[in-house]
């Protein structure tokens, strides 16, 4: 399918969580005041199904997503200026049914549409993306446990771009934000890695799931020697990833909605 699309890419992950993540964390020296902090929400129109919380939006493939710079303190604040980004993403999605408009990686000033497939472990799942920069404002302040009316300010390539999903205006106006996840990010090389690695710790309240998140991008021809080499890495350091990577966007949106639904009662 990779011949598909030009440009296409696959960003290969391993997720470590709870205690495993803070070990890795130390383990490959990464300190958080060497990284950059963001503040990350999501927007879904969450509701209790028996003891389980159903996401309407993601479960049909739909991920809306703002993320800002955050210099904690207590609050998601970044200065006026601070660069933050605001992401429709299909996932997962066959990029094969999307219109042409949709099958080619491009990007312009302040904006940047990716198609890429996800590897996880034995998992692969296709993505698209269009990402929006811009001085957006938080959605919500505090821990954004109660409503939040503020609507996310999508455009209009990106609401075309979830209709695919069967996300219409009319299915956004039940949504909600949920968040802040407060999240660090560093960017590095290694010598032992033939690529620019990325790494995002995600902390979900005070006592909620944390994960850590190393990823690399390589060509489709390249991923299973990437896979392969990044593996070894986390191996090395005496870390044991999961053999199930649970993707932390569900896992913690699933966590942001609990505590949603909670303050909302």
């Amino acid at each position: 399918m990779a011949d598909t699309f030009r440009n296409a890419e696959a960003e290969i992950k391993i997720i470590l969580a709870g205690g495993t993540a803070e070990d890795a964390r130390r383990a490959l020296g990464l300190e958080p005041g060497n990284g950059k902090r963001l503040g990350i929400h999501f927007w879904d129109a969450p509701r209790e199904d028996g003891e389980g919380i159903r996401l309407p939006l993601a479960e049909a493939g739909a991920i809306i997503r703002l993320r800002r710079p955050d210099r904690g303190g207590g609050g998601d604040k970044g200065g006026k200026g601070d660069k933050s980004d605001l992401t429709a993403k299909l996932r997962p999605c066959d990029p094969a049914a999307l219109p042409a408009k949709w099958r080619e990686n491009r990007g312009g000033k302040g904006w940047e549409f990716k198609v890429e497939e996800d590897w996880s472990g034995s998992d692969r799942v296709w993505s698209a993306s269009l990402k929006v920069d811009g001085t957006f404002e938080p959605p919500a302040s505090g821990e954004g446990n109660g409503p939040a009316a503020w609507p996310p300010p999508l455009t209009p390539d990106q609401r075309d771009l979830l209709a695919h999903a069967g996300i219409t205006d009319a299915g956004l106006r039940g949504a909600v934000a949920l968040g802040p996840v407060r999240a660090v990010r560093w960017k590095f090389s290694r010598p032992d890695l033939a690529r620019p690695l990325t790494a995002e710790f995600w902390s979900v309240g005070d006592d909620g799931p944390c994960f850590l998140e190393l990823s690399l991008r390589a060509p489709h021809a390249d991923a299973p020697g990437a896979q392969e080499l990044l593996e070894r890495v986390v191996l090395e350091q005496g870390l044991r990833p999961a053999p199930r990577q649970a993707s932390k966007t569900q896992t913690a949106m699933t966590e942001l909605a609990r505590n949603y639904l909670r303050g909302a009662v």
